[in-house]
């Protein structure tokens, strides 16, 4: 059996007595490259609501770029001040709810620029599964 690759919340790792002996290792195997932000975000599910203005940065798909308003499921253009600033690199981890945005912000990839904002987009974009691909390609 190749217990590798498990996902990391699989009921194996506390259905043993020694874990540790699977001798499990976690690699990168899932990425993602957001090249639609607003259908990206209005395509995704989100677990509660919340009025988020996001400002992506995209050198390399500038149609990206700019601010974008998450609100009841739906992501659309907006002039409002941002709540977070961010590369579409650290939208793209967050997305799939691999990794936070507190996460993002302690590594210095994402920018809180309204108090709460933080706490508010963690909300928005918690899973109640880790991202995971049984694919070898």
């Amino acid at each position: 059996m190749n217990l590798w690759i498990l996902p990391l919340g699989h009921p194996l790792f506390l259905l043993l007595a020694t874990p540790r002996r699977m001798r499990f290792r976690l690699g990168d195997c899932l990425w993602i490259r957001i090249v639609d932000v607003g259908a990206a975000l209005s395509a995704r599910q989100y677990l509660s609501d919340g009025a988020l203005v996001i400002e992506v940065v995209d050198e390399f798909c500038p149609w990206n770029e700019g601010r974008w308003k998450l609100e009841g499921g739906t992501a659309e253009r907006t002039k409002e001040a941002p709540h977070l600033r961010l590369p579409v690199q650290s939208l793209g981890s967050a997305f799939l709810s691999g990794v936070s945005f507190a996460e993002l912000v302690r590594a210095g990839r994402v920018e809180e620029l309204k108090p709460g904002a933080l706490a508010r987009a963690d909300a928005l974009f918690l899973w109640d599964r880790h991202p995971w691909c049984p694919e070898i390609f």
